[in-house]
């Protein structure tokens, strides 16, 4: 039951992660003036992957993962289908850059976690 609880949390931790990612990443893309969904999509990523790697009761290896997939899923189809803003030579052509941002920091943050978790184990 314990290990439920803890999951339960670190879910709870992880959407609360990317809600403020994302709308951090968002404010801050805006206040430079520059394009916000990729900004918005790699931050939310690394931090939702981070977030559930350091927040998860155990197997933080898996989890890291797990939220990767659930993550990666979740882009498809918040980002699948962007189009360059309307300001950019090639407005409201498709493109692929806030999804590729996204997976691509993701898969740093699940790295990140990877060697974090190989050099905990080696230490303990």
């Amino acid at each position: 039951m314990h290990q439920v609880k803890g999951f339960t949390l670190s879910c709870v931790i992880v959407i609360i992660a990317f809600l403020v990612s994302a709308i951090g990443a968002g404010l801050l893309a805006d206040f430079f003036g520059v394009w916000k969904k990729p900004f918005i999509g790699a931050s939310a990523a690394f931090f939702v992957v981070l977030s559930g790697y350091i927040t998860a009761p155990s197997h933080k290896k898996t989890m890291s993962l797990v939220w990767f997939i659930v993550g990666a899923v979740s882009a498809w189809f918040l980002a699948g289908n962007s189009t360059y803003p309307e300001d950019y030579a090639q407005a409201y052509q498709p493109t692929l850059i806030p999804l590729t941002a996204t997976y691509l920091s993701g898969l740093v943050a699940l790295l990140i976690c990877n060697v974090w978790h190989t050099r905990n184990k080696k230490s303990s």
